[in-house]
């Protein structure tokens, strides 16, 4: 960068903190959070524009998991989302523990209500169904927890044509009890209703000079999910942008930048799928994606994970060399922002950091490193830098093959 002591770590953990407070997609927190992103841009003279949008969610009623034999006890669960409702007495069955769900132990799995180790995700859902499973019990947590971490996550399905079978979570230490007591019939209540919810996206635009009609996007995410604040995941995130931003306010590049926050992230990429629907007209002009996501602990690795022509990966490396600061890069699909971009055909690229406490709520800002934020807009702002203002793209805008193949099922499966 041209000037890098316009970087300030401190700056940005003074802007992280004040969101040290839950910030769930749809809700008063996410609300207060994107107003809180405005006054900060508008505080330096920055120009933005909200847009909302409206997701469909649910609502969980209640969610309840009995053990009736061989001993009767209710354990503490939380409902799967999206899986529907169980008849409102609930379903009482056959209980058979089937550990990660294997091709033998599923034969013995029909008109049962299985427990299985791993989150039920769309691939064991449907192979629980095919099985005819009457329910499902899926495992969290660890041998050690205690406290609030006894409570079970929090797990949702994606969005499936049909659901005919409910499930629940339960912690690993209720779980370690049922097998030992030989649990052998059960109970299961799921109530849940579809419901919709606002959230929204804060844009950013600074203008290129010559060559403004080519598009860069900046991104990084604001909302968490709803069993921590999400310092790590991902207000260091929105901080390092919101740097950048500052730092590209003072130092007009020749292409357009593009700042953008994303609502709704953790509810499937919303804020990101909502953004390039809205913005489609104009996606033939975005030239390069760069998002974070997970960022700003002092002791890790950075990787860049690259959706696009593995040139890319190379370019990256020799601009990490050029300003000096170690990372890797990884060329393949990520599980962030950048996968909504690369799915429409722009490279992308998510920049993260190895770190402790995604989705807990050990997710706090004791967490984040004035260094490790500063480090981070260091090589992310040396990048944009460079592609805002060289003379010609360095890479293909061309989407590898197998990688559209993997885009299609992430978004349509």
């Amino acid at each position: 960068m041209r000037n890098q002591k316009q970087i300030d770590g401190q700056r940005q953990m003074d802007f992280a903190s004040k969101f040290n407070f839950v910030r769930e997609a749809g809700t008063s927190g996410e609300e207060k959070a994107a107003q809180l992103i405005r006054e900060e841009l508008e505080g330096f003279g920055a120009d933005c524009q909200e847009e909302p949008f409206i997701f469909e969610t649910f609502r969980m009623k209640e969610a309840r998991f009995v053990v009736t034999e061989p001993y009767e006890k209710e354990y503490t669960v939380t409902g799967y989302g999206r899986c529907g409702s169980t008849p409102l007495e609930g379903i009482e069955a056959p209980f058979l523990y089937i550990e990660n769900g294997d091709d033998i132990s599923l034969t013995y799995a029909k008109d049962k209500i299985v427990m299985v180790n791993a989150p039920v995700k769309k691939e064991m859902y449907e192979k629980l169904a095919a099985a005819g499973a009457a329910g499902f019990v899926s495992i969290s947590g660890t041998p050690v927890d205690e406290g609030e971490d006894l409570i079970p996550r929090a797990y949702r399905l994606p969005v499936l044509a049909e659901t005919p079978l409910q499930g629940v979570s339960i912690h690993y230490q209720d779980a370690v009890e049922i097998v030992t007591k030989g649990a052998s019939r059960a109970k299961l209540v799921v109530s849940q209703e579809n419901t919709e919810r606002t959230s929204r996206n804060i844009i950013a635009r600074i203008e290129g000079t010559d060559k403004a009609e080519e598009i860069l996007t900046l991104t990084a995410h604001f909302d968490s999910v709803p069993e921590g604040p999400g310092a790590y995941d991902n207000m260091a995130g929105c901080a390092i942008i919101m740097e950048l931003c500052r730092y590209f306010k003072e130092n007009r590049p020749r292409r357009t930048i593009e700042f953008i926050w994303f609502g709704a992230e953790e509810k499937g990429l919303l804020g990101s799928r909502n953004y390039v629907n809205v913005h489609q007209e104009e996606l033939a002009h975005h030239q390069f994606n760069m998002n974070v996501d997970l960022a700003g602990q002092l002791v890790g690795g950075t990787v860049i994970g690259v959706t696009g022509a593995e040139a890319i990966c190379q370019m990256l490396t020799y601009m990490a060399h050029e300003i000096g600061i170690g990372m890797t890069t990884r060329n393949s699909i990520w599980g962030s922002d950048s996968n909504t971009f690369a799915w429409k055909g722009i490279p992308a690229m998510t920049l993260n950091r190895d770190g402790f406490g995604m989705h807990t709520r050990h997710d706090t800002m004791d967490l984040l490193s004035p260094w490790s934020l500063a480090r981070s807009a260091t090589l992310l702002g040396h990048i944009a830098e460079s592609l805002a203002n060289i003379e010609i793209m360095p890479f293909p805008k061309k989407m590898p093959e197998e990688f559209m193949k993997q885009l299609d099922e992430y978004f349509e499966g």
